[in-house]
């Protein structure tokens, strides 16, 4: 769309010029923005594992008066998206474009006014972004029905996504909107199989075997399909697993609801074969190499790096030629190793609430439990009661609990420390997943538990709660 618009507006000028590079070209971005306060202005590339690869991310800080200038280096093999906090707006990456943006940070990203080369794709696409806008969320709100055993229109509003993704995208640019579109819906069929587990007459695997066979017929598993999804192949072999009870079984087991995290570890092997039922759907060598990433990568952030090792060095042999993945898994492995039990702890400096500072050194000689958490985390807040009675149960002369949030939005993380009034320290570092003391520690999502020993080295990485073993593992290491 083409408006006169002019105040209130973030204007941006992207050139992409041509670099001596083969490898990439650079993106030179100017523009002004009439109002930031606190928002966080960027531009990224989408990275090849959505949870675990390093993130490539150029801020924006603009002047006082509003005007910035940024030169970004894109891959054009890659997908850039412009973010304004929590919003975010894919561009196009080609190096012939000379893309002009007038953006309304009230109405971003759903009013841009764009001159382009690619007008009419971007045209189509801020239809398809208008046309859906809130769909998420009430589908999201019908899979809450459908668990619960209410009436739910969710597959319904799932399969219209679809369709309106076709009608908007389809020749586009952002075909592959379509693609991922069709991916969710899968997601969210394999889900009401688990929903309906135990119902009279349902026979869960014919159910599970027509969704993965409709699946293979419609081309979810190649390998343009794949890289589409926002996860890649990890959300279809995830919640396929969950389908054969395996969650109830290892609850019934430990009498209790355990969290989901905990599950995941006490019946990885279990659920990881489950998983690889999934994987041989897909006929294609590149696309069982770009799904097998993920499976690797998800058994190295979860489970004990030593029972993770077979797995990443039988991958590493077996899809040698494909170094984009092979130099991923890599990295991450020996990134995990850095934080494994025994090695020493990440050093933070970080702000309470009352702006004093606090530092690992203040705690050497007792335990300290890291615990990265957000208001919005329901399972964080869920381990609260027990964490406070844990807490209380024992001297801090031998054991602190350290509350980093993750929070993006500084007032809402005070707002939150007021509301839920944990006795231990709170302390914040902004920026969300990106927090510092988070990355070091190769946090991939909350709630994420850190344990330090005196010494301030790692004792326990990840693989403790309040609700299952923290307050028998502090026990041992105390009493010892």
């Amino acid at each position: 769309m083409i408006s006169n618009k002019i105040s209130f507006f973030l204007f941006i000028t992207v050139v992409l010029l041509s670099s001596c590079s083969k490898e990439s070209d650079t993106m030179s971005i100017t523009g002004t923005i009439d109002y930031t306060g606190n928002a966080q202005i960027s531009i990224s590339e989408q990275p090849l594992h959505y949870k675990y690869s390093p993130k490539k991310i150029y801020s924006i800080s603009p002047e006082q008066n509003g005007a910035f200038e940024i030169n970004v280096p894109i891959h054009t093999t890659k997908n850039l998206i412009l973010s304004i906090d929590d919003n975010s707006f894919s561009l196009i990456p080609d190096a012939s474009d000379e893309l002009k943006l007038l953006i309304s940070r009230s109405s971003f990203p759903l009013d841009i006014d764009i001159e382009s080369k690619f007008l009419k794709d971007y045209e189509a696409y801020q239809t398809y972004l208008n046309e859906i806008e809130g769909l998420d969320k009430r589908i999201e709100k019908e899979m809450n029905n459908f668990k619960a055993g209410l009436e739910n229109s969710a597959l319904e509003l799932s399969a219209q996504k679809i369709q309106i993704a076709e009608k908007n995208l389809s020749g586009t640019a952002f075909e592959y909107f379509i693609k991922k579109a069709k991916g969710e819906l899968i997601v969210n069929k394999i889900k009401s199989v688990e929903y309906r587990l135990g119902q009279n007459g349902f026979d869960a695997g014919s159910e599970r075997a027509e969704i993965l066979e409709q699946a293979k017929a419609d081309n979810f598993f190649t390998f343009e399909s794949l890289q589409a999804q926002r996860a890649g192949i990890r959300d279809v072999t995830h919640y396929y697993a969950r389908t054969f009870g395996i969650y109830d079984s290892v609850n019934q087991a430990y009498g209790k609801d355990l969290a989901e995290y905990d599950i995941k570890r006490l019946a990885y092997e279990e659920l990881n074969e489950k998983r690889m039922e999934v994987i041989d759907y897909i006929e294609d060598r590149k696309a069982q190499a770009y799904a097998k990433m993920f499976l690797v990568a998800e058994r190295i952030g979860e489970i004990e790096i030593s029972k993770a090792e077979s797995g990443y060095r039988s991958y590493l042999d077996e899809y040698s030629e494909f170094e984009e993945y092979t130099n991923f898994l890599t990295y991450f492995y020996n990134e995990i190793k850095s934080v494994s039990p025994g090695e020493p702890a990440k050093l933070f400096s970080l702000k309470d609430e009352q702006g004093n500072t606090h530092t690992l050194e203040d705690y050497k000689g007792k335990y300290v439990l890291l615990d990265f958490w957000a208001g919005w985390c329901q399972p964080c807040l869920d381990e609260f009661p027990v964490m406070r009675d844990i807490y209380n149960d024992f001297s801090r002369e031998d054991f602190e609990i350290i509350g980093i949030s993750t929070e993006i939005n500084e007032d809402v993380w005070r707002s939150d420390i007021e509301k839920f009034e944990n006795p231990w320290p709170q302390l914040y570092g902004g920026n969300g997943f990106d927090q510092e003391t988070f990355k070091a520690y190769k946090g991939g999502g909350i709630p994420f538990y850190i344990l330090i020993d005196p010494d301030g080295n790692i004792a326990r990485y990840n693989d403790i709660r309040a609700t299952f073993n923290l307050r028998e593992v502090l026990n041992n290491l105390i009493d010892e």
